[in-house]
């Protein structure tokens, strides 16, 4: 009788055996269009690894994600210094983007923060905000680089006040706390851009020090301390003020843009999120 049970079982652990080998290949292949071929073709790869959902994408894929991304951001970054048009298109700079913060993998940090206002995702503020901790020095000295786009700074900013938002369920060690205020004063003061300025502000509020609060404050209050920072124009001044003042007054209510959650990123891109067996919804590749 026992023996009899035994073959079925055999048979079954063979199944299951083939089916994980076909899907090693599978991501095998993936992996290395994704690394190869043309923009058309990468894409296309691209869009496959991240239907699979965060826990099915094995190393090997991760890897190719992770080092794609890290490469267009390069070929950015050596465009911007050079004054020159992007050889990759922004909506597949902005996919490839997608595709790594959603793959919830700490080894993916420096890049995700290196990607922070560079590729035109909205989802890398949020996936870096998901480490914490682990990821709070990384975007930290973006948001310190003297040298740093306002892009780039103004994500940071955002990704920071998300951290600092959800730390209750992610704690923030309270060096790490310093560290953001410090931060926070930093492009409060001194001459900064509009939008800089801006998530500098939202950030403050949030962080609810006295010394922040106070600084937010003469904002809203005094157009010169506005124009002190660099803004000169009378509608980002008003724009600024309004800002503050609505901030301050708003108790430490969240604010717009708010935290999206990996689920919820995941409904937005029409891909499956963690622990989610369903099948994604089709759509062609970004």
């Amino acid at each position: 009788m026992n023996g009899l049970r035994v073959v079925p079982l055999l048979a079954a652990l063979h199944v299951v055996m083939l089916a994980t080998g076909q899907a090693q290949s599978d991501q095998h292949t993936l992996a290395r269009r994704i690394l190869g071929g043309n923009v058309e073709d990468q894409s296309s790869a691209v869009w496959a690894a991240m239907t699979l959902g965060s826990q099915a994408t094995g190393p090997e894929l991760r890897a190719a994600l992770i080092a794609l991304l890290d490469r267009s951001i390069g070929l950015v970054d050596e465009a911007r210094k050079r004054g020159e048009a992007v050889s990759v298109g922004p909506e597949f700079v902005s996919h490839v983007a997608h595709a790594v913060s959603q793959l919830e993998d700490p080894q993916a940090i420096p890049v995700l923060a290196r990607a922070l206002g560079k590729t035109g995702s909205t989802l890398v503020p949020d996936a870096l905000a998901d480490f914490g901790e682990q990821a709070a020095g990384a975007v930290l000295r973006v948001v310190t680089d003297p040298e740093g786009p306002y892009e780039a700074v103004s994500n940071g900013l955002l990704s920071l006040r998300f951290m600092v938002e959800g730390r209750g369920a992610r704690p923030l060690s309270t060096g790490t706390l310093s560290e953001i205020r410090r931060a926070a004063k930093q492009r409060l003061t001194g001459k900064q851009s509009a939008p800089t300025l801006w998530k500098a502000i939202d950030l403050a509020v949030v962080l609810g020090d006295p010394e922040l609060r106070r600084i937010v404050e003469s904002v809203a209050a005094d157009r010169g301390e506005i124009v002190a920072r660099g803004i000169e124009h009378s509608g980002l001044i008003e724009a600024t003020q309004r800002l503050a003042a609505g901030r301050l007054a708003a108790g430490g209510r969240p604010f717009n843009p708010r935290y999206r959650s990996p689920a919820e990123r995941a409904q937005a891109l029409g891909v499956p999120a963690r622990g989610d067996d369903g099948p994604a919804v089709v759509r062609p590749p970004m």
